[in-house]
């Protein structure tokens, strides 16, 4: 904003009211000198030290000019310059302030006002400085944008709209006043509003790269990435060594999987002379994502030698190795990942995950038990060794490891929430349900907290009107997915509406159609609809599904009667 200061005095000119007089070629008799003569001799000398880059014999000329003329607005605006140059803003403030006392209309004094103000972040003191210079000149075009981003930059957006609105009636095609609205409405996250700024810019300006740029990234963010990929191929047009243009289309050819299409683009990054290890780390993702994984950790590697501590990078490269199967690199790779970084328990996980393809469980324990102790704070690690314990059927073991992660983490959503299950699958129905209400206090809209509890209550067939509510919450919140479906369905077939239960469970199945529990439902509720062949049909194809011993026998137990009760028939 200091810009703003700079524009409004040449320092070439003499200042407004001096004679024009020749500067002597030798010493001049100042003292003979009336007061104004002696301003203007020391401006002059002023001019001159300035142009020899002695800005500190300058300012001191300046102030003596002012001695001998200190009504002179100019004068002071002139000094006020000087400091800015020097950083002394403070002192800037004081010149412009004597100057308004001479003359309070002067514009250029409350221009440059207004540009320290906003430098020093002063943003109330600037918006008055800008609003006397717009009621000096209401055509003053600069002090318009600069008040309305003062505006928005303290979210005063209606006051920021308003008054660049007012200003396109003075100048209806300015390309800066739309522009400024369109960048105002996009951090509004009225992008529709923006959009249509942008183009009324591009209509006047066809070419203008930053426009073409912002309006590219607003398509993205509404989910028109064909039109934001034409954008920014028409940037690479007028200008094929635009780096973001061809960066964020190639970040949209990786959402459309058109891997060799981004590939074309980074690789044209790095030609033109960049080693942005951003762009090389892309490259190596694409290719892990094609399965190219040599290639990946060849790229990863080089990003990782110029950055050895990129953990980020790190964690690409364990992940690589794992696809490899290289499992003991992979182990390497995510054991350097130190306690410090916020990939730290990701790193862990993966090395369990590891540890759990090679069955090697306690070994897998054991190191968890290490990080939680070199990092006690971390939330996860306990989720994760609580989640092993779990797996091995060591409950008691899952839950004193979450109850000792809450003594670190009292306000964990998540430990709150796996504890309340490991309560259910204790048979501690009533400390579930105060787990599962202690998330909702802390997270009223944890979607799986809302469906679990929710599904509890409908298969034991109590509270099932609050069981719905909780459900259609947790559906609102999450929606398609699978096994909330179910529970919405389940919950509709215990309150007996079978045809709403059918219809939910019809949509949970095509959702998650592998899930032995969710088809057992499907068949009861066609059981009960009378839809016997239906019944039959999902009842085996649950039995397929590897069903736990449990539900096995009760599935066989199903059968057996429906084929009793179809003889019958």
């Amino acid at each position: 904003m200091l810009g703003a200061c700079s524009a409004n005095l040449d320092l070439q000119k003499p200042f407004k009211g001096m004679p024009s007089l020749q500067l002597a070629q030798s010493t001049p008799q100042t003292e003979n000198l009336s007061p104004k003569p002696l301003a203007y001799y020391h401006f002059l000398l002023s001019q001159l030290k300035l142009k020899e880059g002695k800005i500190d014999e300058a300012i001191e000329n300046l102030k003596k000019a002012i001695f001998n003329d200190e009504k002179e607005p100019s004068l002071h605006l002139e000094l006020a310059s000087l400091y800015i140059n020097k950083g002394l803003l403070n002192e800037a403030i004081e010149e412009c302030k004597i100057a308004l006392l001479h003359d309070p209309s002067h514009l250029s004094a409350h221009l440059m006002l207004g540009g320290i103000y906003s430098s020093l972040k002063k943003g109330h003191l600037a918006i008055e400085s800008y609003k006397k210079v717009i009621e000096i000149d209401p055509k003053h075009r600069e002090s318009y944008l600069y008040l309305s981003s003062l505006y928005a930059e303290s979210q005063e957006y209606d006051k920021a709209i308003g008054l660049l609105q007012q200003f396109l009636k003075i100048e209806p095609n300015s390309v800066m006043g739309l522009y400024s609205l369109g960048r105002i409405y996009a951090e509004m996250k009225s992008f529709e509003k923006a959009k249509e700024y942008f183009l009324k810019i591009l209509a006047i300006e066809p070419n203008l790269i930053s426009v073409l740029m912002d309006l590219g990234i607003t398509y993205e963010i509404l989910n028109e990435p064909e039109r934001a990929a034409e954008l920014y191929q028409k940037i690479l047009t007028l200008n094929p060594d635009h780096k973001q243009a061809r960066n964020r289309l190639g970040q949209i050819f990786i959402k459309e999987k058109k891997f060799d299409e981004a590939l074309n683009q980074f690789r044209e990054i790095q030609k033109s002379g960049s080693e942005d290890l951003n762009i090389r780390t892309k490259i190596g993702l694409i290719y892990l994502e094609q399965g190219k994984l040599d290639q990946a950790i060849l790229e990863f590697n080089l990003v990782l030698a110029a950055h050895p501590k990129d953990d980020r990078v790190r964690y690409y490269l364990g992940a690589a190795y794992v696809e490899k199967e290289a499992f003991d690199q992979a182990i390497t790779e995510f054991k350097k990942i130190p306690p410090e970084s916020n990939l730290f328990s990701d790193a862990r996980r993966s090395i369990v995950l590891i540890f759990r393809k090679q069955k090697k469980e306690e070994e897998a324990i054991r190191l968890m038990e290490e990080s939680i102790q070199t990092k006690p704070k971390d939330g996860d690690l306990y989720l994760i060794l609580s989640a092993l314990y779990e797996k091995g059927d060591k409950l008691q073991q899952a839950l004193a490891t979450l109850k000792k992660g809450l003594e670190h983490n009292k306000e964990n959503v998540d430990i709150h929430f796996q504890l309340g299950t490991i309560y259910d699958k204790l048979g501690d129905f009533e400390k579930m349900v105060a787990k599962m209400k202690e998330v909702f206090r802390l997270d009223p809209n944890h979607a799986d907290a809302l469906n679990y509890l929710g599904y509890s209550y409908a298969d034991r067939g109590i509270h099932l009107e609050e069981a719905l509510q909780l459900i259609q919450k947790a559906m609102t919140l999450k929606p398609n997915m699978g096994y909330i479906t179910d529970s919405l369905g389940w919950v509709y077939f215990k309150l007996g509406d079978f045809e709403k239960a059918v219809a939910e469970l019809e949509k949970a199945n095509l959702l998650t159609p592998d899930d032995p529990i969710i088809t057992e439902h499907l068949a009861d509720s066609y059981l009960k609809l009378n839809r016997f062949e239906k019944a039959k049909e999902f009842y085996e194809k649950a039995l397929k599904l590897d069903p736990k011993p449990d539900q096995l026998e009760r599935l066989k137990n199903k059968l057996k009667e429906l084929k009793e009760k179809t003889k019958q028939r």
